[in-house]
């Protein structure tokens, strides 16, 4: 049986594929998953541990003269994510208050917009990107935290943000990249370690997805996906070509929704009452837009590479 060869047509299909497995059996059988021990690493409890390990490994690959690109292209997709999330924010707060429009709350529009699924970008730059566009996961994982759409929304903590979040995210890629760059043969021995460790991150994110909670949305969360789509991969590629002088795929990449952005709105119903009456219709909002886009991005990246080719 060629298993390894149909998964690698699909694109993104090292993490796509085993997710939805595992999002499958979270949603039919869910005890499957509370085993514990060893077979943890296939549950939603080993998600920061593989990143941590990604984080690592691309890490280690990151040479020292590749500085300056990489802080540039992820420089400019991360303002740009974070620039469409506060426009949202803004508009969808000054318009329509936290009600939102259309059964879409201010709540989810925000964490959806402002979201990005850093493993869906690493699976689809390991399969048409090079090493720069890799390194970009790191810094990629800082807006990635739940503190971004929190802060956005202007409350938690008087509208700061935990920096030890982003410390330990970065600690694990600083630490490969000076690895990677004080010995070659630490690089050389991390070099393939990324495509042996998607199809991991795909299990642990796909056991956090509960498929039924997802169709619940309904309406309401098919049109949020629609405007998720449009406005983030219109915007997130004109960056890209215009600014980076880039192809576009690394700009499409980063749009997806993070499983980690549905805990958004119990976060906040919890540290803000105002927002209780929100959060089970965006939770299932969100759940709908995170596995919807994690099927769409990468075939709409396919396309893009089809139309202006790789890095």
């Amino acid at each position: 049986m060629n298993i390894l060869g149909c998964v690698k047509k699909i694109p993104g299909g090292l993490m796509i594929v085993p997710m939805f497995v595992t999002a499958l059996i979270n949603t039919f059988f869910p005890e499957a998953l509370k085993l514990g021990g060893p077979t943890g690493l296939f549950t939603a409890k080993g998600t920061m541990v593989v990143i941590g390990l990604i984080l690592f490994i691309t890490g280690s690959q990151f040479r020292l003269n590749q500085l300056g690109m990489t802080l540039k292209r992820g420089a400019a997709l991360c303002l740009a994510k974070l620039a469409i999330g506060f426009l949202a924010g803004w508009l969808v707060l000054s318009w329509f208050g936290l009600d939102g429009f259309w059964g879409i709350s201010a709540v989810a529009l925000i964490s959806a917009m402002v979201s990005c699924n850093p493993g869906v970008y690493i699976a689809l730059c390991e399969q048409y990107g090079d090493d720069t566009d890799k390194a970009v996961f790191g810094l990629l994982n800082v807006i990635a935290v739940p503190a971004t759409p929190i802060l956005i929304i202007g409350v938690a903590g008087g509208g700061g943000i935990d920096l030890m979040e982003i410390l330990v995210v970065l600690i694990p890629f600083i630490v490969g990249i000076i690895l990677g760059n004080l010995d070659p043969q630490i690089r050389a021995l991390m070099a393939p370690g990324t495509p042996i460790v998607l199809p991991f991150l795909g299990f642990c994110f796909g056991a956090s997805v509960n498929l039924g909670s997802a169709l619940t949305a309904g309406m309401a969360g098919i049109l949020l996906t629609l405007i998720f789509l449009i406005v983030n991969v219109a915007l997130m590629l004109l960056v890209d070509r215009a600014i980076l002088r880039r192809p576009g795929y690394a700009a499409v990449s980063t749009c997806s929704v993070a499983g980690i952005s549905v805990v958004v709105p119990t976060i906040l119903a919890a540290s803000q009452p105002a927002f209780a009456p929100y959060a089970e219709a965006a939770t299932s909002q969100l759940a709908l837009v995170m596995v919807l886009s994690s099927f769409a991005i990468p075939w709409i990246t396919s396309q893009v590479v089809k139309r202006w080719g790789r890095g």
